[in-house]
């Protein structure tokens, strides 16, 4: 296992610092906090810069806060929004290098998989194979961040990273509570991913468990028989003792006909519904919301969830409305500039950084709130299929590109999409340039 260091530089990037305090402020629900805020948004970046940079960044204290979630009521922590900030520009590149490891089919807080993704897999899995499919084991682990053991996730952190200035700062995240992590840190969603990963890999690859699926710590796994689940949920349990951690009572094994629920759906193998809960929840607040404002919002977030799964005439009933793809509708932006539109979301060089990559396209002479005459390159990820666009005024990187564009293969061609990788190079201190290679 590759263990990763010198993460210090990537970090205090100027990019990387401001997205993350934009990412931050962005959130906050308060408009005059928010206003006050981003009046020091220099003072703050180059403050937790500097802390960051020689290793003294910690995170002193916390609120708890009790938020429902669903039938739920959690105790979170929130620590001061300084601190949040500095916390976000740490995991951004923790983050970036952890993940690496992640099997795909495991979720939930991680860039490009959300449940939607992982609900397509699955689906696409049982379309593809109903018999091996046709019964499902399904667990979580009680009390997941609470019972999880500090000096274990600094084990395992440890053999992923080996920067000496970086990994005080990601202990006092794993130690800030007297036990467990804490809930709601931003830390807390990637350590968790990373401390599971080993028991993915273990029955992905050691069992050889074809369709298995993980959202936190929410776990799946499908079969053509249920001794067979039997076996490979003995096979869990073991894996997750060695991490000191427990699955709840009720674990389930059935079949899939009688319906799986997970990730907001519950899924017969010939069809999805929407879970009850998110249905009743819908029509209450429909029938007493007044404002059209609401209303729309409402309605726009349950058809994201909807169209995904058999929901057409619930869809109707409670809206009556039908509800339409986009798709169908024979409509496309046509953009007033001429400038090209890139699908994906807005990446830094630096979370991109030693990944092969597919390069599609790119634009130049665009304006953005760091500068203009940029170029925004189009790629795609080939393992994920996930595609994400950066800016770049590197004038090597724009001259390469601009060179790619004049060439033509053998059939007159254009050459993209073309494989690289991006690497960094620090010079000048901590300055930070990237090319391909």
């Amino acid at each position: 296992m590759k263990r990763h260091g010198n993460l210090i530089a990537r970090i205090v990037e100027q990019g990387n610092m401001e997205q993350s305090f934009d990412d931050v402020i962005g959130n906050l629900t308060n408009d005059r906090r928010k206003a006050e805020f981003k009046q020091r948004k220099a003072e703050v970046v180059a403050r937790l810069q500097t802390s960051i940079a020689d290793g003294s960044f910690r995170i002193t204290q916390y609120n708890n806060l009790l938020v429902t979630d669903g039938p739920k009521v959690r105790t979170v922590q929130a620590p001061p929004i300084v601190e949040r900030v500095g916390c976000h520009a740490i995991m951004n590149i923790v983050d970036d290098v952890l993940y690496r490891s992640v099997v795909p089919s495991s979720a939930a807080s991680i860039r490009g998989r959300g449940m939607h993704y992982l609900f397509k897999m699955m689906q696409r899995d049982i379309r593809c194979d109903t018999e091996g499919t046709s019964y499902f084991y399904k667990c979580d682990i009680k009390k997941f961040y609470e019972s999880i053991d500090q000096d274990v996730m600094m084990d395992i952190i440890h053999r992923h990273i080996k920067d000496n200035v970086l990994l005080p700062m990601l202990e006092n995240f794993v130690r800030l509570m007297p036990h467990g992590l804490a809930i709601g840190l931003r830390s807390s969603q990637c350590f968790g991913n990373i401390l599971l990963s080993p028991v993915d890999h273990f029955m992905k690859e050691v069992v050889k468990v074809r369709y298995y699926y993980r959202y936190c710590d929410d776990i799946v796994m499908l079969a053509g028989d249920k001794s067979t689940l039997w076996h490979w949920r003995d096979l869990l349990h073991d894996q997750l003792e060695t991490l000191h951690l427990t699955v709840k009572e009720n674990e389930t094994l059935r079949p899939l006909a009688d319906g799986l629920d997970f990730l907001g759906y519950v899924n017969y193998g010939t069809h999805a519904l929407l879970r009850k809960r998110i249905k009743q929840r819908f029509a209450r607040h429909m029938a007493d919301v007044k404002s059209r404002k609401r209303r729309i919002a409402l309605m726009g977030a349950f058809k994201g969830m909807a169209v995904h799964a058999d929901c057409n005439h619930l869809y109707k009933s409670i809206t009556h409305k039908e509800m339409k793809r986009f798709s169908e509708l024979g409509i496309s932006f046509v953009p007033a500039d001429g400038k090209k539109r890139f699908p994906g979301k807005v990446m830094r060089l630096g979370a991109i950084v030693n990944k092969e990559i597919e390069l599609h396209d790119f634009e130049t002479g665009l304006s953005t709130s760091y500068g203009s005459d940029r170029y925004v390159v189009s790629f795609r990820d080939p393992q994920t299929g996930e595609w994400g666009k950066f800016f770049t005024t590197s004038e090597e990187m724009q001259n390469i590109l601009d060179q790619i564009a004049m060439q033509e293969d053998e059939s007159g061609e254009k050459i993209f999409p073309i494989l690289t990788t991006i690497v960094s190079e620090v010079f000048d201190g901590n300055k930070v340039k990237y090319r391909f290679t």
